[in-house]
């Protein structure tokens, strides 16, 4: 079942706001921002890690909260699991007293092996570009994984073979980066959304282990 987070391509959401170009609305965004890259590292958490925590998020408080609010949660989250907090030292914190829980790490993450997530590769891609492909109806990981849910199940035509990644959902796992191919899919928009009239054409990187022969 898709997160809460994964609402792309998902009808009744109406069209995303651009008010301006500007990054951090406030001062405690900037803070906010430095304190979950400090968090990341303190915890040990990878990139992937770090994204499937905001996923998690009370569903609720997800729609609710802004861009930075999730991360400062995610970075108190981050170093909870991590073992660096106990489970109470924010709030006891902020009610001025000592935390009465004992730091544990809880969590299979693991930092980032590597900068970047571009990765060389020995074996040989699956798919060539014009090779008509399926997308997997569920993603292969039960958590983190970059499968958006208005795909899957759909047929498109490999455009671009895009070079060997991460695979997000094993990194984000404690399951080493295990890099395979990412491509380009094309798909007709009238068989993302048949009712809606669309004829454009929708392209999406998917990683391999999403794809199948069509």
């Amino acid at each position: 079942m898709a997160g809460v987070h994964d609402i792309g391509g998902k009808p009744g959401f109406g069209a995303v706001p651009v008010d301006d170009d500007v990054l951090f609305h406030d001062d405690w965004e900037r803070r906010a921002f430095a304190v979950t890259q400090f968090a990341q590292v303190a915890a040990g958490f990878n990139t992937d890690a770090f994204r499937h925590g905001i996923e998690r998020e009370d569903p609720e408080t997800y729609r609710s909260a802004t861009y930075f609010d999730k991360w400062i949660r995610n970075a108190e989250r981050m170093l909870v699991e991590g073992g660096v907090l106990a489970p109470d030292a924010v709030p006891a914190a902020l009610g001025g007293d000592a935390p009465a829980e004992t730091p544990t790490r809880t969590t299979d993450a693991r930092p980032n092996e590597g900068r970047g997530t571009l990765r060389d590769l020995d074996a040989v891609p699956r798919f060539s570009v014009g090779d008509r492909v399926t997308v997997a109806t569920e993603a292969p990981s039960a958590g983190h994984t970059r499968l958006p849910d208005y795909v899957a199940g759909r047929s498109g035509t490999v455009a671009l073979v895009n070079g060997g990644w991460v695979f997000p959902d094993t990194h984000a796992h404690g399951q080493g980066e295990q890099p395979t191919w990412v491509y380009a899919i094309a798909f007709n928009a009238s068989d993302l959304w048949p009712d809606d009239g669309a004829s454009h054409v929708v392209y999406v990187d998917l990683f391999e282990p999403y794809l199948d022969a069509a």
